[in-house]
C-alpha cells in the first residue's frame, strides 16, 4: 500500500475539517403552527442544532409516520397542550394555538408568538386573571416570593397589590430595589439547522486543521534534514 506523502497528509487533514456539512430537517418547521417564526430554535438550543431544547425532546417523542426517523413528522396534537419549557404557558399558547385545533396545512395563526423551547421566552402576563404567570411577581394570593427578605425589605411577609406588584406594607423596611419581581425578560440524528448558514463548519475549526497539517509537514521536513546530516 502506497504511503501518503507528508504534503498530501497535511492537505487532507486540513480539508477534513471542512467536510460533512450537517443535514437539515426543514420540513418539520411546517409540522407546528408558526414554526417559521423561531425556525429550528423551536427544537434546538443553537443554530448548529448541537442539542435539543425540552420542546425539541418532546417533539422527538411525538414523531409519526413510516420510514426512518429523519423522514418522520411531528404530531402536533399531543405536543400542543404540554408546557415543555415549564414557563407557565402551553406549547399551543406560545405558538398561537391555545385550543389545540391547528392541523398541519392550516394557515398559521396571526398572533404574537414566543418560543416553546425557551423558558425565558413567554407571553406577557395578564394581571387579574387569577393565575400567576411567568414574569408576574404576584396575582391575588399567589406570590412568586413570600418573605420580605427575598426582596431585601427586612422582615415580614409580602402581599400583592391590585396591579400585581409586591405590597411591602408588611415589611420592616422599604426594599433596597423594588423591580416588581419576576425573571428577566436524546440527541437527534446528525444534522444542522434549517436557518441560513446552519450546519456549516466554523472557520476556526478549519484553520486549526490546516495549521495542524502544516505543522506535521514541517516536522517531517526537519526529520529529513536531520537524516541528511548523519
Amino acid at each position: 500500500m502506497k504511503r501518503l506523502s507528508p504534503l498530501t497528509f497535511a492537505v487532507l487533514l486540513g480539508l477534513g475539517t471542512l467536510a460533512a456539512p450537517a443535514a437539515a430537517r426543514p420540513f418539520r418547521v411546517s409540522d407546528i403552527p408558526n414554526g417559521d417564526k423561531n425556525t429550528c430554535l423551536n427544537c434546538h438550543g443553537d443554530l448548529k442544532a448541537s442539542y435539543n431544547t425540552d420542546f425539541g425532546s418532546d417533539a422527538r417523542n411525538h414523531l409519526e409516520g413510516s420510514g426512518v426517523i429523519t423522514q418522520q413528522h411531528v404530531n402536533w396534537t399531543p405536543l400542543c397542550p404540554l408546557d415543555s419549557d415549564n414557563d407557565g404557558w402551553t406549547n399551543g399558547q406560545e405558538l398561537g394555538d391555545p385550543d389545540c385545533t391547528w392541523k398541519m396545512g392550516d394557515p398559521n395563526p396571526v398572533v404574537f408568538v414566543t418560543n416553546p423551547g425557551d423558558p425565558e421566552s413567554y407571553l406577557p402576563p395578564t394581571c387579574g386573571n387569577g393565575k400567576l404567570e411567568a414574569g408576574e411577581p404576584c396575582e391575588g394570593t399567589e406570590l412568586a416570593k413570600t418573605n420580605c427578605a427575598e426582596e431585601l425589605a427586612g422582615e415580614g411577609l409580602l402581599a400583592c397589590t391590585a396591579q400585581c406588584k409586591y405590597d411591602y406594607s408588611g415589611c420592616s423596611k422599604p426594599p433596597v430595589s423594588s423591580t416588581g419581581g419576576g425573571p428577566p425578560l436524546e440527541e437527534e440524528e446528525e444534522g444542522g439547522c434549517s436557518a441560513a448558514g446552519a450546519g456549516a463548519p466554523e472557520r476556526g475549526a478549519a484553520s486549526f486543521g490546516i495549521v495542524l497539517g502544516l505543522g506535521f509537514l514541517g516536522a517531517a521536513a526537519r526529520r529529513r534534514r536531520g537524516r541528511g546530516r548523519i
